[in-house]
């Protein structure tokens, strides 16, 4: 109940803050299309930060495989853009991004074989559990460099070498959590209740689900309806977005462990800059020309 009121919240302020000439259309998509070449749009986008806990949960893989994402967005707006500049120009320069480079971490989890798609063959499975699907998982990616298994580990638990960090996972509640379905008679239940918000939400919500045991291809639809399917599918949108936009980065780096203020411990900021890519992009600069100087310098260098 609470998910879908939020969703109708976000929905009426997204309506109301759109612009006004649109106001009125019947198909706000529609509406878009035809006016983001005559509008402009300025959006401020402040994520999770990568999280390691004591236990490692499926938000935890959620947040951090969101994170691996949008470095992997930084990575090619602040690197690869400069190199392929300078390739078309033909100027030569040699950096290496290879340490920096997380698109094997991505494949890993939303490839063709990657920790979503088991995740989801065991929710569809019958007899689907946890301890199944890590066990698949270090087997199909025992060659892996980023999937970690080490001897110690129970039956349900994995690591991922992301860009941050190694993660150790807990997966004894993936497959649950993963399916989040309300029982059917429960759904029916909530459709007759008295607010007409939470009765028309709900109401959507049953047709979506008696729809998908009508069809002839349930597998295939319940898969599409696990949390990570949904989470990908919105993630692939954000991105979409953000690379169709001229993006400016803001790093927060956190001082030190125990929260203390007034405290840096260099060694915790120094494995975040480097992991995040900043000493990177450093030594990058001093390889290459300026390309960043302030306006007052290059119309004092240049005007005519």
């Amino acid at each position: 109940i609470y998910s879908q009121v939020v969703d109708v919240l976000v929905c009426k302020m997204n309506k109301r803050t759109y612009p006004a000439h649109s106001v009125g259309r019947v198909d706000q998509a529609e509406a878009v299309k035809a006016d983001e070449k005559n509008m402009g749009c300025i959006s401020l986008l402040d994520f999770f930060g990568f999280e390691t806990l004591e236990k490692n949960s499926f938000e935890q893989l959620c947040i951090n495989y969101a994170n691996e994402h949008l470095q992997n967005r930084y990575i090619i707006d602040n690197f690869q853009s400069v190199r392929d500049d300078y390739e078309f120009e033909g100027v030569e320069i040699e950096f290496d991004c290879s340490m920096i480079n997380n698109s094997e971490v991505l494949n890993l989890v939303e490839g063709r074989m990657g920790l979503i798609s088991i995740i989801n063959e065991e929710c569809v499975r019958p007899s689907g559990n946890s301890s199944s699907f890590v066990y698949k998982a270090k087997m199909i990616h025992k060659d892996s460099n980023h999937l970690v298994s080490e001897k110690l580990h129970r039956p349900w638990e994995f690591g991922v070498k992301h860009f941050a960090g190694l993660v150790t996972y807990d997966a004894t509640d993936f497959i649950e959590r993963n399916t989040d379905q309300l029982p059917l008679d429960l759904l029916e239940c909530v459709t007759k209740c008295t607010n007409s918000i939470i009765s028309t939400q709900f109401d959507t919500l049953l047709t979506e689900r008696q729809t998908l045991m009508q069809s002839t291809r349930r597998k295939q639809g319940a898969m599409s309806m696990t949390i990570c399917s949904k989470f990908r599918k919105r993630l692939a949108g954000l991105i979409e977005h953000i690379a169709a936009t001229k993006t400016r980065y803001v790093r927060c780096i956190k001082p030190n462990e125990n929260k203390t203020p007034r405290v840096t411990d260099h060694m915790v900021t120094m494995g975040q800059l480097g992991s995040a890519g900043i000493v990177t992009a450093i030594n990058i600069s001093k390889n290459i020309f300026p390309n960043q100087l302030p306006y007052d310098t290059v119309w004092d260098r240049f005007h005519c």
